[in-house]
């Protein structure tokens, strides 16, 4: 049996809950299937579909991680589009590379590497998923949000965790399996 895996590094409900309140004073519009405020994560590693046979080693993985890595203060950076096949599909918010957050990405590669998990092939480029982008948004309203520099949005968080992605008729579910404190700095 296998479950759909991935990596995360967590926020706090006040710094959620502050972005949304930014989105929604440029794009308030509820019609709109926005992430809500329990799947907004960074994701470090997507594993996949693995053998539940592996979730006790990759939680070990996750105890030597939060014991090897600091804390991350960073802040985030500027409202984004990606884009599938030329047309607009996520809006997303980036966060800035810090020393430690790279150092955490790296650590949770080469660590979960080890287990027999490919590498990635695109680079790491740090980012909240806010909004999967359907055809019916306003594109001049996220573009607005594009266009928004962002600027004291600054946060601190410590917690990695184990996700798991079950698919429902109404989109995916996310439930955490495991999580961990990386090391406290001070400040």
């Amino acid at each position: 049996m296998t479950n759909r895996l991935f990596i995360t590094l967590d926020f706090t409900e006040d710094v959620l809950a502050k972005l949304i309140e930014i989105r929604k004073e440029i794009y308030d519009d509820t019609t709109l299937r926005w992430e809500p405020i329990e799947k907004l994560h960074l994701t470090l590693k997507f594993l996949g579909d693995v053998n539940i046979s592996m979730i006790d080693e990759i939680k070990s993985s996750l105890d030597f991680i939060s014991g090897e890595c600091k804390e991350v203060f960073s802040n985030f950076t500027q409202f984004g589009i990606f884009y599938k096949f030329k047309k607009p599909s996520i809006l997303w918010i980036g966060i800035e590379k810090t020393e430690e957050l790279e150092f955490l990405h790296l650590t949770v590669n080469r660590e979960i590497n080890k287990l027999g998990f490919q590498s990635e092939k695109r680079s790491f480029k740090p980012h909240l998923t806010l909004l999967r982008l359907k055809g019916k948004e306003s594109l001049s309203k996220i573009k607005e949000l594009t266009n928004l520099k962002l600027s004291g949005l600054k946060f601190r968080t410590s917690k990695i965790s184990l996700m798991k992605s079950e698919l429902s008729p109404t989109g995916s579910v996310y439930k955490n399996l495991y999580s961990n404190n990386l090391i406290q700095q001070g400040g």
